[in-house]
């Protein structure tokens, strides 16, 4: 929760200057932003992980299915 959020709900009665409040608001903007930097590169990085985990198992399967097809072709016919 913001600063500023906590202030006013701890004493709604109490004043704040402009300027005080602009701070605060700032660093809680800067704040949101990093956390939702670190959330963004976190699921990218999972993202990633999953990706190449498919591309790893699609393509053993593509090898697998190229060298069956190889071997068919290669095979003398009846």
């Amino acid at each position: 929760m913001s600063m500023v959020s906590e202030r006013v709900r701890s004493d709604p009665f109490e004043e704040i200057s402009s300027s005080e409040e602009a701070r605060l608001l700032v660093r809680d903007l800067r704040d949101a932003a990093r956390d939702g930097r670190m959330l963004a590169e976190r699921y990218a990085e999972l993202l990633r992980k999953v990706v190449d985990e498919y591309c790893v198992e699609f393509e053993a399967r593509a090898d697998a299915l190229l060298a069956r097809l190889d071997a068919e072709t290669l095979e003398p016919r009846s």
